[in-house]
């Protein structure tokens, strides 16, 4: 009885903290690397995130039938405008902050 109320609990609260975090994907509008915010699009209007400083920034391409992930050296800094990210969010203070941004490089043809 016990191990199945921790577990209820344990699993209400992982619950709890994944329901918090929001994905989109688009292309980035806009990157200001000194004020730590990025623009892009959300269903068809532009909204501005604020970057969290301790950014999680990667590459991904493709590597025959694999994807390859890297990480970005320069983190924000190697965003650019026009580049098709998806990135993670997270609610931190009641605003909604980037945590995670994966650049998606298109396939050399």
């Amino acid at each position: 009885m016990l191990r199945r109320t921790m577990l209820a609990l344990a699993l209400a609260m992982l619950a709890g903290s994944t329901a918090r975090a929001e994905t989109y994907g688009d292309k980035i509008k806009e990157v200001d690397a000194e004020k730590n915010t990025i623009t892009f699009p959300v269903d068809g209007k532009d909204r501005v995130f604020t970057v969290d400083p301790m950014v999680e920034v990667k590459s991904q391409r493709r590597a025959g039938k694999r994807l390859a992930v890297t990480p970005v050296k320069d983190g924000l800094k190697g965003v650019k405008a026009g580049n098709e990210v998806t990135v993670t969010t997270e609610k931190k203070d009641g605003k909604e902050v980037v945590t995670k941004i994966v650049i998606l490089v298109p396939e050399k043809k």
